[in-house]
């Protein structure tokens, strides 16, 4: 029956109030439908099953599987033609569509908000001396923290809403009262560098940077072209990004095509499914927020 089944939606559990996760079931079940040709394209873990005792891990999974092509941003002169409508529908459908396999991806800090996924693949994987670069924090160092637990990163940490002084958190961790945008300057009482500048003042130029996670309440839009026009991004490894929008201008589809143009693919994304960023579509509900994760090829 499976041979007549191009994609699947299904939701499992493996969940005993003893023993926690059932991981030997879940691999046996998950083993079989591999074999059957499905590759795991999005999940999204399933909050209400989250164990008592770790509230890093649940038992309650939901997993969509398919092969998939890949999407891909068309030239400017192809978006003016479209309507505003067809522009954001292209922008959704462009970020819920993988473009390259991670075969194991982890999730790192909180699985809730706070939490992020990592291409764990050898290949991608955060390698000593591992860096990491985290914008927006919101006094959630779960995935920093963890990050570091991990892989050992040295991690900086960036974020000027939290109205307070640059500090050292443990030996790894380092706090920047500083936004990320499209030039360094100060708003307000809030201070903006560019990722290039930020890169120069730590010394940083020349090192790699095996994470760039990014939740900045759409100043993603205003940094990145900026990031690409500088080649900031030349030693980044893996992008981990919530892109915020209502629609989607052609500006803002110009910059997810240059950050395919700069080898970056998406292996995995995330819709935000907090009521107050769900939209109500024709068909289907989107999200204002998609978290978006790439590797560089």
């Amino acid at each position: 029956m499976l041979n007549e089944i191009q994609q699947l939606s299904i939701r499992i559990s493996y969940g005993d109030p003893k023993s926690g996760i059932k991981y030997l079931s879940a691999l046996k079940h998950l083993r079989k439908l591999f074999e059957a040709g499905f590759r795991i394209y999005w999940s999204r873990p399933e909050w209400s099953g989250i164990l008592p005792n770790n509230k890093n891990r649940t038992s309650c999974v939901y997993l969509d599987m398919a092969d998939r092509g890949q999407l891909r941003i068309p030239e400017d002169m192809e978006i003016v033609k479209f309507t505003p409508e067809q522009r954001y529908a292209l922008y959704v459908r462009y970020l819920t569509s993988t473009q390259i396999h991670c075969k194991e991806v982890i999730r790192l800090g909180h699985m809730t908000d706070g939490g992020w996924n990592v291409c764990h693949d050898k290949l991608y994987k955060p390698a000593f001396p591992c860096l990491a670069y985290s914008f927006g924090i919101n006094w959630d160092f779960s995935f920093d923290d963890v990050l570091v637990e991990t892989y050992g990163c040295d991690v900086h940490s960036f974020d000027p809403s939290m109205k307070r002084s640059d500090f050292r958190r443990g030996d790894h961790i380092w706090f920047h009262n500083l936004g990320i945008s499209d030039k360094t300057s100060k708003k307000g009482t809030w201070n903006f560098s560019t990722l290039e500048d930020i890169l120069h003042n730590l010394n940083h130029s020349f090192r790699r940077v095996d994470i760039l996670k990014m939740d900045v309440e759409a100043m993603e839009w205003q940094s990145f072209p900026n990031i690409i026009k500088t080649g900031a991004l030349a030693n980044v490894r893996q992008m981990l990004i919530e892109f915020h929008t209502e629609s989607a201008s052609l500006e803002q589809l110009r910059t997810l095509r240059d950050i395919y143009s700069e080898g970056f693919r998406i292996f995995w994304y995330h819709r935000n499914p907090a009521a107050v960023n769900l939209r109500q579509g024709k068909f289907v509900q989107n999200t204002f927020c998609y978290e978006v994760y790439f590797v560089r090829v």
